[in-house]
């Protein structure tokens, strides 16, 4: 069953058959719900309620001609059971209603009226503070991490076949020269200094290995790409949502990837360290590494394929660009 707007009577019986609907229940419309970065997310209206319907393809949904595993929404489902004994966690994400893996196919409560906070990067929210939830989304984190987790699948957890697709992307291809990317005179400088750089590639390289390696005694349940995408603005609050690329690892990538976020969305760089304070870390981690990541997440943002929509002007992404090097190559 393929998932998309124009097959709804096929939608409704295939939910009818998994006994997520009931025969008397009537598919209204199917419409898309948010930009589906990684796979085809639809909202499904029926006359009474609302659910989200989300479907892996063998592709990146906003990329189709890179390849991506279907089996990824298994792991945003093993997510949901995962935490669903932690209150604390649970309780700022969406329900997961049900799971189809013959069809790859998640249904998820509606959240309603929301958006993410891709606001954060325009330039003009900067002037005014922006209002990045720093410390709400910290606790959510630091709750996450510190769940246990010697009772997960590690099987599922692993998550390896997401993983190298992330590695590739963010470790390899934006320090990889004439791999087809095109950028503004200056930031395309930068990209070809990057990808000659010896020093930045071998660290780089430790980080990719570290990304990859298997969970160590330190390691943690991480969400995996915890960024402004991945938070909603809804009327009961903050949700955070999309947990495919979660996997048990350093606790750091985590903060890397948030870290990398607040600087690009404007938070002054000698005082990224200072929003950790809102973090309880479950164990002594590593500031340096936590930044380290931050700068190969900024590096992977600015001359990689997932750009995002920055209204910066190109001297402060060179800014930023030579920020991350900096941090990365310590």
């Amino acid at each position: 069953m393929e998932l998309t707007c124009d097959n709804a009577v096929e939608v409704q019986q295939h939910l009818i058959s998994l006994g997520w609907l009931q025969p008397v229940n009537r598919i209204v419309r199917i419409e898309p719900a948010g930009e589906g970065n990684m796979n085809v997310t639809l909202r499904a209206t029926l006359a009474d309620r609302s659910l989200i319907l989300k479907q892996s393809r063998p592709f990146v949904a906003k990329y189709p001609d890179i390849p991506a595993p279907l089996e990824r929404l298994d792991v945003e489902a093993a997510f949901y059971g995962a935490v669903s004994a932690s209150p604390a966690v649970a309780g700022q994400m969406s329900e997961l209603l049900g799971y189809d893996p013959a069809n790859h196919l998640l249904a998820l409560e509606d959240l309603g009226a929301s958006a993410d906070f891709s606001h954060l990067y325009d330039s003009g929210s900067h002037a005014q503070g922006n209002g990045l939830p720093s410390a709400e989304l910290l606790n959510w984190l630091g709750r996450l991490h510190t769940l246990d987790p010697a009772h997960l699948d590690v099987t599922v957890f692993d998550n390896q076949a997401m993983r190298r697709l992330n590695h590739a992307h963010i470790f390899e291809i934006p320090l990889t020269a004439d791999n087809g990317l095109e950028f503004p005179a200056a930031r395309a400088a930068i990209a070809r200094r990057f990808a000659t750089d010896r020093i930045l590639r071998d660290k780089a390289a430790e980080l990719g290995r570290l990304y990859l390696a298997p969970p160590s005694t330190s390691s943690r349940l991480l969400h995996g790409d915890f960024y402004p995408g991945s938070w909603l603005a809804t009327e009961a609050g903050i949700r955070i949502i999309d947990f495919e690329f979660a996997f048990i690892g350093p606790v750091e990538f985590d903060l890397g990837v948030f870290l990398g976020h607040c600087l690009m969305s404007g938070h002054p760089p000698d005082t990224l360290l200072d929003l950790l304070e809102a973090y309880s870390a479950p164990a002594p981690y590593d500031p340096a590494l936590a930044l380290a990541f931050a700068g190969i997440e900024i590096i992977r943002r600015l001359l990689g394929v997932a750009q995002l929509p920055l209204t910066a002007s190109e001297a402060t992404l060179s800014e930023w660009l030579d920020w991350g090097y900096d941090k990365v190559s310590a």
